[in-house]
């Protein structure tokens, strides 16, 4: 569902600008030393922000990219930075066509995958963002050990996701058909915390990079 535009959007764009990262070819190759961090975190459909600055908040020494192409909900990711604000954070307002403009091979560390679009139909195979091009994507830009995590309420998208990363470069690591019905210390998004509140179960898995030379 597409948000309404807010009154102050432009404003807020304006505001944090400093956050904001366009200009990949700048940085490319140099984020953990812009950064000052040893290990950096990229989400891809960052949504309102709330995870982004949660995983910030839980790891202040990390660097914690948030990417997200819906300007409403990039304002009020930014937005949030009056209260949450961090040195480490960055934002990338856009899509993912293409992991590899904006980092160098072996670069990011973790990539988030939450709640993301299904994309149901067939035809829509490609769009997915574990399908086997993504997936080659991930593979260059993740480091040695890099790994893939994701959450979803969709069990047609996790079914999907298990077998098409596995088919991949990747190996599973861990899968949850429930994640939160046990304490983890991984924080919520917006929506997995009304689908946990509905009493929704939340599927997870992460998966590891392998056959590294």
């Amino acid at each position: 569902m597409r948000l309404r535009k807010k009154d102050w959007s432009s404003e807020i764009f304006e505001t944090f600008s400093n956050y904001l990262v366009s200009d990949y070819e700048a940085i490319k190759g140099n984020w953990k030393h812009d950064l000052d961090a040893p290990i950096m975190h990229v989400e891809i459909g960052a949504g309102k922000g709330d995870y982004w600055h949660q995983l910030s908040a839980m790891y202040p020494e990390r660097a914690v990219v948030a990417m997200e192409r819906d300007y409403t909900a990039s304002s009020i990711a930014l937005k949030k930075l009056e209260e949450h604000p961090g040195d480490r954070k960055r934002f990338i307002f856009g899509d993912a066509e293409k992991l590899s403009d904006m980092f160098a091979n072996g670069e990011v560390d973790i990539i988030h995958l939450n709640f993301s679009d299904p994309w149901k139909k067939t035809r829509h195979e490609k769009r997915r963002l574990t399908y086997k091009t993504k997936l080659d994507d991930y593979y260059d830009v993740l480091t040695d050990t890099g790994e893939i995590h994701m959450k979803t309420d969709n069990v047609g998208l996790f079914n999907y996701s298990l077998v098409s990363v596995g088919q991949h470069k990747f190996e599973l690591v861990e899968a949850h058909v429930d994640f939160r019905a046990q304490d983890h210390e991984d924080p919520f998004t917006e929506y997995e915390r009304k689908f946990h509140e509905l009493g929704q179960p939340i599927f997870r898995a992460v998966w590891r990079k392998k056959d590294v030379k």
